[in-house]
């Protein structure tokens, strides 16, 4: 199977031909099974699109105990495979993922935010959400799933010096990342958005409440399909417009998924600070006297000399929230049944080549 003799509008959901790989290796048998992705989650079903059209669904019961025994569900954005030889039609299973966005949760827990993006939106405005510190942390946690940032400053009208804004996200976030103010009220955002969503693309948008991703969710698809609200006045705080996760297709090809504003955004604990939101610091410890310097007090560290007090103090916060959760019982007992299961596989694919020969 290839995207291209399918339905234009199953590959304009974003299915591509690792999709199609993946779907021939389950080897189903029969036309009772067909690909659909997952568009809505709710609490006890999921809204699928199999190209044509939307369906309410479950998970067939093997499916469900199998991705709970592995500490894991499904989430806006999935592959999945609907056996349709069922009354009603259910999920029967979830396509192996090209990237997967999580954070942590207050229990150590991790939660699944979306499933198969390519591209991050993330939304700060210009008032009072703008906070260069927690930027760092979206950037952190988008990259770390393989996603390509693009940071979006909204409400320009509520800045007295949109330019040093700009460059001072700039810095912080990299060259290599686009960083574009704009009033999604007004702006043409599809025509400055126009490089990220071409034809396949999925794109999220991340945000506090209130930053304008409704807004912006609005102008991409050229309808109002998503209620707007003002931020309460005195501390710019904004209430929730988007209560699900949703993925819609935009006009062009691309898909771009909306989520609920997000109050806080904890680490995962697989995250690299410095090769996700610290390069500067990864470029400045090769001049470092030690090779394990620690960047604390060593004599000769070049990353305490070379960094701002700031950005060192926002780095140091980082690392070491990281390194408390990998020192986690949770995290631990995770990474111990990671290695069994990456033993398993190994010793299944020992046997079954044992039988070839």
């Amino acid at each position: 199977m290839s995207s291209n003799r399918l339905p234009p509008a199953l590959a304009a959901l974003g299915w591509t031909e690792r999709c199609s790989r993946e779907f021939a290796a389950l080897d189903l048998r029969g036309d009772a099974f067909a690909p659909a992705r997952v568009v809505e989650q709710h609490r006890h079903h999921f809204v699928v699109h199999d190209g044509l059209e939307t369906a309410s669904v479950e998970m067939n019961p093997a499916l469900l105990q199998s991705l709970r025994q592995q500490d894991d569900g499904l989430s806006v954005g999935d592959w999945v495979v609907l056996d349709r030889s069922s009354d009603p039609q259910r999920i029967a299973h979830c396509l192996p993922r090209s990237s997967l966005l999580v954070r942590g949760m207050a229990d150590g827990s991790r939660q699944r935010i979306v499933a198969n993006a390519d591209c991050a939106l993330l939304v700060m405005g210009l008032d009072g959400d703008y906070s260069p510190n927690r930027l760092e942390r979206y950037l952190l946690t988008v990259r770390s799933a393989g996603l390509m940032p693009v940071v979006l400053l909204t409400k320009p009208d509520r800045c007295e010096d949109v330019d040093a804004r700009i460059e001072e996200i700039q810095r912080l976030a990299g060259p290599a990342t686009p960083v574009h103010a704009l009033d999604p009220r007004h702006d043409d955002v599809p025509g400055r958005l126009a490089p990220y969503r071409s034809p396949g693309t999925t794109l999220v948008l991340l945000g506090s409440s209130g930053v304008g991703k409704s807004t912006c969710m609005n102008a991409l698809l050229g309808v109002s399909v998503q209620k707007t609200q003002a931020t309460r006045e005195g501390d710019d705080t904004g209430k929730h417009t988007t209560t699900v996760r949703s993925l819609r297709q935009l006009p062009g090809g691309a898909c771009l998924i909306d989520t609920p504003g997000l109050r806080e955004l904890r680490l995962a604990g697989r995250e690299s600070v410095e090769k996700d939101a610290f390069d500067d610091v990864a470029a400045l410890a090769a001049q470092c006297r030690y090779s394990d310097c620690a960047h604390e007090r060593e004599p000769g560290c070049a990353v305490v000399a070379g960094l701002p007090a700031e950005r060192l103090a926002s780095y140091r916060k980082l690392r070491d929230e990281l390194t408390a959760l990998a020192r986690s019982p949770r995290q631990m007992a995770e990474r111990k049944q990671q290695d069994k299961q990456v033993h398993q596989a190994q010793k299944r694919f020992r046997r079954e080549h044992d039988k070839r020969r």
